[in-house]
């Protein structure tokens, strides 16, 4: 997923190397760039991501001359919240491809190069940033006239697939495989060399001439795509539709559920809060097993809705407050106040199954209970001794927006 993006980067490099360096020139000096990006992903949205490219290129070539391949590695850093986001959906490893961009500026000269780089399988730690390590070989590149060549390299764009221990993929799309693309960050120096170009090195071809390439070149722009916003602080938006059912245990009744619930999740601290709302819903009743009953319910959230992330789901903190808003024996109200409701919020501890996919979505389920009622009419300390009652279940369904 993300961290493809780290290997990606060393693509780019190893493309600009390539193209100036080779056994036919002058000794090499090392070279050390660091590079900064942000790559856009599904689940985790606009993540950092730096790249270290270390490789050995000489100060000066000859026309005439190829260049040859040059080899170079790079190192790409991944952040913490790229890593719980992998984590999120079970991946354990992390494999796949990148193409990166660069531009060669010679006299006569302005080649845009895209080069493919498949990227090291790397194990996905539990937490922390995460390292990838990326090699490869440049293409080899023939200068025709003597100057300067200058190096610069541009963005990235990855195809990665993260796996589960057993090798499967996650389903983080159908067939398991990202594209992201990395835009670098603005105000940075991105040129990795400038190579003196001496003439007199061999046959000089018409300045003309495109300088041949073992790889042919692509023409195709960088993808620009601007990162997606996400909400300060390492967060990102989650959107939930909820359907279900609560059974409210001692008036042995149920009532249909529906409504919908948005997080903002802290990937760093794997934390989130929520906002939870339902629909107005109905719900049948008999008091003493024979008194017809019935009542329309409004459950509103009391404050913002708090949980942690646990494996591949969550567990959330839920409290809210129960109002019926009208009260029906034998099919006549006893009340219609809408302050009818509960005396004390209710609050529930509940917990995601164990094949929740925050990608999808899943089973999320637990108990709460119901304090007694006020302001219900006449009849409110009858009504309120049958509905005041705890192990009321909640069993609800999650589909992710």
């Amino acid at each position: 997923m993300t961290v493809a993006a780290a290997a990606a980067a060393g693509a780019v490099g190893l493309v600009a190397t390539a193209l100036v360096a080779g056994a036919q020139t002058s000794a090499a000096d090392p070279i050390s760039l660091t590079l900064n990006y942000h790559c856009t992903f599904p689940l985790v949205g606009s993540q950092s991501l730096k790249v270290v490219i270390n490789t050995d290129l000489p100060t000066t070539v000859n026309t005439g001359q190829p260049t040859g391949a040059f080899d170079i590695k790079a190192v790409s850093t991944i952040n913490a919240d790229t890593v719980s986001g992998l984590s999120l959906i079970g991946a354990t490893t992390l494999e796949g491809t990148a193409t990166a961009s660069a531009t060669v500026a010679a006299p006569s000269l302005n080649l845009p190069v895209s080069v493919p780089i498949t990227l090291d399988k790397t194990n996905i730690p539990a937490s922390g940033e995460m390292n990838i390590n990326a090699a490869g070989k440049t293409p080899s590149l023939t200068f025709t006239q003597a100057g300067q060549a200058k190096i610069t390299v541009g963005d990235l764009n990855l195809k990665v697939t993260p796996r589960k221990a057993d090798g499967s993929v996650t389903g983080i799309t159908p067939d398991g495989t990202i594209d992201a693309p990395c835009t670098q960050d603005s105000g940075q120096n991105n040129t990795l060399a400038t190579i003196t170009i001496n003439g007199g090195g061999g046959t000089t071809t018409p300045p003309a001439t495109t300088p041949p390439v073992t790889t042919p070149p692509t023409t195709t722009p960088p993808v620009t795509t601007p990162p997606t916003t996400t909400p300060p602080g390492g967060g990102i938006k989650y959107s939930f539709g909820i359907t279900g059912q609560t059974a409210l245990k001692s008036l042995g009744s149920t009532a249909p559920i529906t409504g919908s619930f948005d997080a903002d999740v802290n990937l760093s601290a794997k934390t989130f809060t929520g906002n939870l709302q339902l629909n107005p819903t109905h719900t049948e009743f008999k008091l003493f097993g024979f008194l017809q009953g019935s009542s329309d319910v409004k459950v509103v959230q009391n404050g913002p809705q708090t949980g942690e992330l646990v494996g591949t789901g969550f567990k959330a903190h839920i409290k809210f407050d129960t109002f019926l808003t009208t009260v029906n024996l034998f099919g006549i109200p006893i009340s219609t106040d809408p302050k009818c409701g509960t005396t004390s919020p209710s609050t529930s501890e509940m917990t995601t199954g164990p094949d929740f996919d925050l990608l999808k979505g899943g089973k999320l389920s637990g108990t709460y209970s119901l304090s007694a009622l006020q302001n219900c009419g006449p009849f409110n300390d009858i009504v309120s001794a049958f509905a005041k009652s705890d192990g009321n279940s909640l069993d609800l369904t999650l589909a992710k927006k």
